[in-house]
Parts: structure tokens; sequence; C-alpha cells
């Protein structure tokens, strides 16, 4: 498939490229926010109406959460990225064989969780760097809570495997409701649970499993109507073979298995150093910070890994760039801002959790920590999504080891020898800045001084997407846009050795299709479809002459294409009708909002 950038010519506007990402991107930030929130949740009610210790306890199982996060984040990134180039490939049943069977490996791995929690609690909590020798009075906190949270863990990690799907389904208004749904429940289930039920530790985490299955009822509902494009049913496991999502998804279960490992050896190094429980409590603070925050880079890395699969496998440089620059300046923007309200307003976010003086002195610099080190932390992870989007993945591997591993660590365990608590808890800011530095001049080396250009941190081959004079990039708004990009689009033709005949033909092609667009564009509802553009691409491929159009209006649906083939008035898009039939593929689907089209055709008459 390929989504086209816009021409440089449209100056300010948004491209359609943009306009996908932050469609996207908003809707995924929003939902990882409240997927975390329930936790997030949870911290502040257990510290502020249970106690310390009860919060303490709960903080410490962070390992044990992100242990089953591994195996949800490597089904769902690799389950997304294969998905996403079968449907622009046009691989509808593969595509849908992927996430069935991604599904049921999602539910038979929180099923094993499960069973591990039941029988292999002190192993668990051992692994989280608690004993029964060490703060013994914590353990039955750290049971209690675990117990409740594990009966929700398969439909967390269901939804996190459909989520992104469900985006690219175009039905990201019905999983924004689904979150909300999340997080009223968890709110309401935590206030019962403090002064109704008094159901302590465990009903912390029954609450917060309680809404996991809740979120997960709303959205079974999208995938059992037939007319979506992803559906579930057992059958369609038979036509796919789970590889191309393990291999997919390596990047992310490194990431994870590592990011698992940090916590556990940090808090091993903060348990040795810390003098007091409220050490402990104020690195839990940092931690549920910390993920808070991380909702901006996850929100805007999910889109743009799947994006740039999509514009990686059409060759289309361009797009790459657009979709680059585009997503680091936004997600730029937003941690920047965020940062510095968290910054400021560190007293008062830690005075939700708790008015201990000591936890409060430690907790407010542990906050400031964060928010230095998420503006790093967003930029860093903003390019590994984009190199694991394009399949170099032994770099995204190698970056993975250094951030969430070894310099994390290294800085925890140096600073924690020097500094006592408050080394461990600066150490996640450190971190990233030498990490940030190592890469700068990692592409210094690499590209024998400063990189000066944007090619050079790209990691593309010199001859990605073609030459210039093998692609025409255009937008059609008006009228005389469609009819220059039609001549365009025959001398081009014509120049790459098509007959007279069928470049004619891929003109009038052009020029239908943009009069459909432009006819829809009139009769458009809403605001954002009025400004509108279809974004046009004709470029070499081998043998064939290729066309690529994308719009992101209502109007032209599957149903619509449909009726534009096999209208019976016999001089009614004609020109589109006469090129279908030669054309040797045609797709044509809809994806995060927009609806595209691919035509390949022979060069010779």
């Amino acid at each position: 498939m390929s989504v086209l950038r816009n021409d440089q010519s449209a100056g300010r506007r948004k491209s359609n490229i943009d306009e996908m990402l932050l469609a996207t991107a908003f809707p995924l930030i929003f939902t990882e926010l409240t997927s975390i929130v329930a936790v997030f949740i949870d911290g502040i009610t257990a510290s502020r109406f249970l106690g310390t210790e009860v919060y303490s306890g709960i903080s410490l199982l962070k390992p044990y959460t992100s242990m089953y996060m591994i195996l949800a984040g490597f089904l769902s990134t690799g389950c997304s990225i294969t998905c996403s180039r079968l449907v622009g490939t046009g691989q509808k049943e593969d595509a849908n064989g992927a996430f069935n069977i991604t599904s049921l490996l999602a539910l038979l791995s929180g099923i094993v969780v499960i069973l591990l929690s039941i029988f292999f609690p002190s192993v668990i909590f051992r692994i989280c760097g608690v004993s029964s020798s060490k703060y013994p009075n914590l353990i039955p906190y750290m049971r209690d809570y675990m117990h409740g949270l594990m009966i929700g863990i398969p439909a967390t990690m269901l939804v996190h495997v459909m989520g992104p799907l469900f985006v690219m389904d175009n039905g990201k208004r019905l999983f924004t409701v689904s979150s909300l749904c999340l997080c009223a429940v968890d709110i309401t289930g935590d206030l019962l649970n403090v002064f109704v039920f008094r159901g302590g530790a465990f009903g912390m985490g029954l609450t917060t499993s309680i809404s996991h299955l809740v979120q997960l009822l709303i959205l079974f509902r999208h995938f059992l109507r037939p007319e979506h494009y992803f559906r579930l049913s057992p059958k369609l496991m038979r036509s796919f073979q789970p590889y191309q999502v393990f291999r997919n998804g390596t990047p992310s279960l490194i990431k994870e298995i590592c990011t698992t490992l940090r916590d556990i050896l940090t808090n091993n190094i903060n348990v040795l150093t810390a003098l007091s429980a409220a050490a402990i409590a104020a690195r839990g603070i940092q931690l549920d910070i910390y993920t808070f925050l991380l909702c901006i880079p996850l929100g805007l890395g999910k889109s743009m890994v799947s994006m740039t699969g999509i514009f990686h496998s059409a060759n289309d440089r361009r797009a790459l760039d657009r979709l680059y620059c585009y997503t680091l300046r936004v997600g730029f923007i937003l941690s920047a801002i965020t940062a510095g309200i968290v910054f400021i307003g560190a007293p008062l976010i830690t005075n939700v959790y708790t008015r201990d003086p000591e936890v409060v002195s430690m907790a407010v610099f542990s906050i400031r920590c964060v928010a230095v080190s998420i503006v790093f932390d967003t930029s860093m992870r903003i390019h590994q999504n984009y190199l694991q989007g394009i399949g170099n993945l032994k770099m995204v591997n190698l970056m993975n080891f250094g951030e969430k591993l070894s310099l994390p660590v290294i800085s925890a365990a140096v600073l924690g020898r020097l500094y006592g608590s408050r080394g461990v808890l600066a150490s996640i800011a450190f971190s990233r800045i030498v990490l940030l530095l190592f890469t700068f001049i990692t592409n210094c080396i690499r590209s024998r001084g400063i990189p000066k250009r944007l090619k050079d941190v790209m990691f593309l081959p010199e001859d990605f997407g073609g030459a210039e004079t093998d692609n025409i990039y255009a937008e059609i708004r008006t009228t005389e846009d469609a009819i220059q990009n039609s001549e365009k689009t025959k001398e081009f033709c014509l120049q790459h050795g098509t007959g007279t005949k069928t470049a004619t033909l891929m003109a009038l092609f052009v020029e239908e299709m943009s009069a459909d667009f432009l006819a829809d564009l009139k009769d458009a509802k809403n605001a954002a479809s009025k400004t509108a553009c279809l974004d046009y691409r004709i470029f070499t491929n081998g043998e064939d002459i290729c066309f690529s159009m994308m719009d992101r209006i209502d109007h032209l649906n599957a149903s619509t294409f449909y009726d534009l083939q096999n209208d019976e008035n016999p001089e009614a898009h004609l020109g589109i009708k006469i090129l279908l039939k030669q054309a040797d593929d045609v797709r044509y689907f809809t994806a995060y909002g927009s609806n595209n089209l691919i035509v390949h055709m022979k060069r010779k008459d």
C-alpha cells in the first residue's frame, strides 16, 4: 500500500499523513492513559486511604505487571505490524488469520500467568526484590493485590492486542468510549472498596481486573460484526502461521524483558540503599508518574510503527520523511509541555499521594527527575519505533538493551552508592541523557561528521524510493489540480515506455477519480473534510506503472467504489471502468480513517 505524502507546495496546511497520525495517535495516547490510570488510581487510593505500607507493597509489584506486559507488548506490536503490511498488500484473509491467532495466544498467555501467580507467589515476590526476611510486613499486601489483579490479566492482554487493530479498522470512537468506561469503573470500584466493602489491597486489584473485563466486553462487539475488516473467527486461524508476528514483535519482547530486568534490579538496589519505607514509596510514586507520562511516546510509537511499515513496504521515502519529522515534532511539543507542568507541579502531585514529610521530600525530587527524562525518552522511543517499522531490528534491539537495561541499572548502582536513595531516583534522568549523547556520537561516526541531512539518521538505502524522475507526488484540491496532474500523468507514462493508448487511459482515470473526489468534497458534512485533499502518486515499480491515491473524507467507501466500476450507464466513469479491467492488480481498502486505492498497470499496451 502507498498512502501519499502531500506536495511541498502545501505550505502550512496539514497533509493527509499529518492528519492520519494525529487521528490515530491521540486515541492511542488516550487509551494508554486510561489503561494505566487503573493502576495509577490504585496507587493514589492506597497511599491516601490505606497507608504507606500498603502502597509500598503495591508499588513493589511493578516487575510482576511488567512480566505479563512483556507478552502483551510482544504480541500487540508483532500483530499490528504484520496486519498493517498484509492489509496494504490486499491479503485480508491472512491479516485476519494473524489477528485471530494472536488473540488466542494472548488469552492462553494470560491464563498461564494466572497459574504461575497461584502456585508460585513466593518466587514472584523474590523476583520483585522482596523476601520473607526483607520487609516481611509488605508481603501480605503484595499477595492480596496480586490475587485481585491476576483475574483480569487475560482481558488486559487481549485489549492490548486488539487496540491498534481497532483504530486501524476505523473503530477509534468506540475504543475511546471503552477506555472511558474502564476509568469510570475503576474509580467507582476503588471508592466503594475503600469506603464500603473494606477490601484492602485485594479489592484494589480486583477493581482493576473488573474494569479491564468491562472494556474487553465493549470491544468484542466490533470484532463479531461481519462488515468490519477484522473479525474474530476460529476458522480464520488456519490461513496463517504466526512466525511473522513473532519476528515483528521481537524488538518489543526484548524491550519489555529489559524493562522488567531493570525494574527488578533497580528494586533490589533501592531496597538495599533505602533507609526507610519512605524511599520505597517515593520510588513507587516515581514509577507511577513515569508510566503516566509514557502515554505520549507509547501512543505516538504505536501509530508510527505500523504507518512506517506501510510506507516502507511502498518504497515511499518522502512519506517516511514526512511521518518521521512530524512525529518527532509532535512528540517534542507534547512531552515538553507535559514535562514543564509536571516539574512545576511536583509538590502538588506528591500531596495527592501522601502528606508524610519524609515521603514528600523524596517524591518531589523523584518526580522532577522523571519530568527531565520524558523529553529525551519521547525522542528516543519515536526513533526506535521508526527503526522497528522499517525492519532494522538489530539496531532496535541494541538501543533497547542500552535504554531499558544496561544504562539505567549501571546508573542506579553507581549513583545509589554515591548518593543513596536519591541517587537511585535520579538515575532515570541521568541514563536517558547518557543514551542520547551516545546515540548522537554513533550517528556522527556513521555519517563521518555531524549529521546534516535527515537521511543520515533514517537508515535507508541510498536508492530507496527510486529516483525523483521515477515519482510524481501531488495534492488534488481543485479542478485545476486535477487537469494539471492528468496532463503530468500522460507525460510521465510516455516518458517511461507506455504506449499512447495506455498513457491516455491513465490520464483519463486520474481526471475521473479526481472529479468524484471533488464532488464528494462539496457534500462533506464536517469542517475537517471540507479542507481535505486527494493525495496522488504515480511511480514505476519494475515493469509496472503504479497509481496510489488516498483521501480522508467519508464518502469514498468500499460500496461507492464498487458502484463506480459497475455503473450501468455506459458513459459513466468510462476511464475508471476500462483501466480497472486492464490493470494487473487493484487494491482498495480503508485504514486509519483513510480510503486507499492502488493500481498496477503494465507499461506496454
